[in-house]
């Protein structure tokens, strides 16, 4: 599988402009020979727009889940992207991800809410996102809840080939792409995509370098730190013997693991 990770600020508060940049990337991803397109956190609304979340979220049936559909559909290609979720009970900073067909097969509801910030804008999810998209099984996390090496581990012991992890984060914090990316696809031996933010927006200050790392904790693909569209291969084939002889799952020692 090809992964194409759009590495973008897109323009915030502006989902009709976001909803036609997702449209340029997906034709030039799949021009490109990808079967994936990721984009960042909060990609459809922006990230960093204050007060402006509730008027922009949408459910994950609304018209801009209906528009990202058709883009899906007309490029041949899966699409991952961050928005925010309206719900009954309150708002979500969510992904939503298509298949080829442009049917939604994952929404997931981010766990780990980062700060003030997003406690007062958002709900936290309380439910792991598990799909499968082109023979792999994938996993999902946004942002602040790959710093939780217990969820990814639960990912991994879910039997996922791969985790996705969209983001929106922030300088300083190139240890993220630099260290914990990388160690979390060792550690679990699975693929790990990263698709950040890049660029300034409202004054806060993203630090791209989005990445896909391999089982073996070498990164496979890199983005620098401005906007770009960077493809790298998932073959889980080509890590199989890798992930046959270490098999962490089964020299876990779970009970004394506890508090």
């Amino acid at each position: 599988m090809k992964v194409a990770l759009g590495q973008t600020i897109g323009t915030p508060g502006d989902i009709a402009a976001n909803l036609a940049l997702m449209e340029r990337l997906a034709k030039e991803a799949s021009a490109r020979g990808a079967d994936l397109l990721l984009l960042p956190e909060l990609f459809l609304s922006g990230y960093n727009i204050g007060t402006a979340i509730p008027a922009l979220a949408e459910t994950c049936e609304g018209p801009s889940a209906i528009a990202a559909a058709t883009i899906a559909k007309a490029a041949n290609l899966a699409i991952g992207y961050g928005y925010p979720e309206r719900a009954p009970e309150g708002i979500y900073n969510a992904a939503l991800v298509l298949d080829r067909q442009g049917r939604i097969i994952a929404n997931y509801r981010k766990s780990h809410l980062w700060g003030a910030m997003e406690r007062a804008q958002f709900l936290p999810g309380d439910a792991q996102a598990i799909f499968t998209l082109g023979g792999l099984r994938f996993g999902f996390m946004i942002c602040y809840d790959i710093d939780f090496p217990e969820f990814a581990r639960s990912l991994a012991l879910a039997g996922v080939d791969a985790i996705i992890g969209i983001s929106a984060t922030t300088k300083p914090y190139h240890v993220i792409a630099r260290r914990l990316i990388p160690a979390r696809a060792y550690e679990n031996r699975l693929f790990f995509l990263f698709a950040n933010r890049a660029g300034t927006e409202n004054g806060m200050s993203y630090t791209g370098e989005s990445c896909i790392a391999a089982p073996d904790g070498e990164v496979v693909a890199q983005c620098g730190d401005g906007e770009e569209l960077v493809i790298g291969s998932v073959d889980a084939g080509a890590y199989a013997a890798f992930r046959r002889d270490h098999r962490y799952e089964t020299d876990r020692r779970p009970h004394l693991y506890q508090p």
